[in-house]
Order: C-alpha cells, then sequence, then structure tokens
C-alpha cells in the first residue's frame, strides 16, 4: 500500500516497495450496511497492515465506508488524494471518495488523483483527525481491490489504506415445505387444520379418482367441515 501516479504501473510499483511509510493510523469510523462492516473498528489498516474487507451479495448496492485519518506525522498537513484500481475490478463499478463534506465525482481513471482547490485537500494538524470515505456502487459479479493514498501532492505519498469489495451472488429462499397438523384424528363432523409454516397455504382435498372436492388458501389454521 504504498505509492502512485508516476509514468507507468511498473515505475508505479518501484516507488510503491520504496516510499511506503507508516506516518498516518487509518480506522474505520463508521461503514457499510450489515455487521460485516463495523462501526468503530480499532484496527489500523494504514499502510503496511491488514486490507479493509467488505462482503456484500446486494446487485447495485452501494457500499460506505468512513475511515478515521490520525495524523501522526510530527506536523500539520494539507493531504490531497490518490486511488489505484489495484485488481481488475469489474467495469460496471463505480466509485468516489470525499473529503468530509467535499465529494468527488466518479472517475474511471486509473490511477485518478484528487483535483487541486480550495476544498480539495484534507488539512488535519498534527496529532488530530480527519474524515475521508469511500463508496463503491457493485453491479457485475466480482472482486475489486482498491489502494487510497495520502500526500502533499499525486507523486509525493506517504501513507495508504488498501480496500477489497467482494460481490457475490445471493442465494434465494428455498420453499418451505408443508408442514401441518390436523386434529381430530379421526373426525367424524369437522376437522381443524393447522398450518406450522410462517407462510399461508392453499389446502385441497382430493376423492379416490382426483376429484378436487376443496380447496381453499388459509393463514394460520383452518375448519374444514
Amino acid at each position: 500500500m504504498k505509492k502512485i501516479i508516476l509514468n507507468s504501473l511498473a515505475i508505479f510499483g518501484l516507488a510503491f516497495s520504496a516510499m511506503s511509510q507508516d506516518n498516518i493510523v487509518i480506522k474505520v469510523a463508521a461503514s457499510g450496511q450489515g455487521t460485516e462492516n463495523p462501526t468503530g473498528d480499532n484496527t489500523d489498516y494504514s499502510s503496511g497492515h491488514a486490507p479493509y474487507i467488505f462482503n456484500t451479495t446486494s446487485n447495485g448496492s452501494t457500499i460506505d465506508m468512513d475511515f478515521d485519518i490520525i495524523n501522526t506525522t510530527g506536523a500539520a498537513i494539507s493531504w490531497r488524494l490518490s486511488r489505484l484500481n489495484e485488481s481488475d475490478v469489474p467495469s460496471d463499478w463505480s466509485s468516489r471518495n470525499c473529503f468530509g463534506q467535499v465529494c468527488f465525482p466518479s472517475s474511471t481513471q486509473n490511477p485518478w488523483c484528487s483535483p487541486t482547490g480550495n476544498g480539495n485537500t484534507l488539512d488535519v494538524a498534527n496529532g488530530a483527525t480527519g474524515n475521508m470515505s469511500f463508496h463503491v456502487t457493485v453491479g457485475t459479479v466480482g472482486t475489486g481491490t482498491y489502494k487510497i493514498f495520502f500526500g502533499n501532492d499525486c507523486s509525493n505519498l506517504l501513507d495508504s489504506v488498501e480496500v477489497q469489495i467482494n460481490f457475490t451472488a445471493g442465494l434465494k429462499d428455498l420453499k418451505q415445505a408443508p408442514n401441518f397438523t390436523m386434529f381430530p384424528n379421526p373426525a367424524n363432523d369437522n376437522v381443524t387444520l393447522q398450518l406450522n409454516n410462517s407462510k399461508p397455504g392453499l389446502v385441497k382435498i382430493v376423492d379416490l379418482v382426483g376429484n378436487i372436492v376443496y380447496s381453499e388458501a388459509i393463514a394460520g389454521q383452518a375448519k374444514i367441515d
């Protein structure tokens, strides 16, 4: 999780390994949907540490990840942001970044760098905490791995966080097998049918030659004459 935005990805790889530092602490603030994306995760996800992984089965869902960026450089910083789509991210996925309330539109450029100008930097005093959020909208089933870099500009990068999104096809709920109780048994005049499934069901009674002599949709229970 190191350097970016040089002349080629090959040069990028060399810079990445040579210039990686641990100048910030990156923790999950409050992010995503579901229990696999916790609030207040105390793990340090900055360069050299574990990637942040999110799993989803919801097609078209947007995964919102908020990170606390703790400045441990020893001086006040004014950082720009760069993003590298590191793996074969599906072409119909889109992503965007925000510094606090300032959000940059989705871009297919790879690598991508935040623009210059007022309000486009993350300004954090030494020892203070800033906020960066990363948003990914998934489409085709697949895995996307991203590296998000922080630095004085888009070539002098100090630290990074790696994010991995795993989108797998969900499984449809299986239909419930019939589950019922009938009483009294034997019966003379009436019988009560208790449906034990949580969903309503259709009750049919047929005679010995297959003619339907009774048909009714019930929920819960019904008394049949």
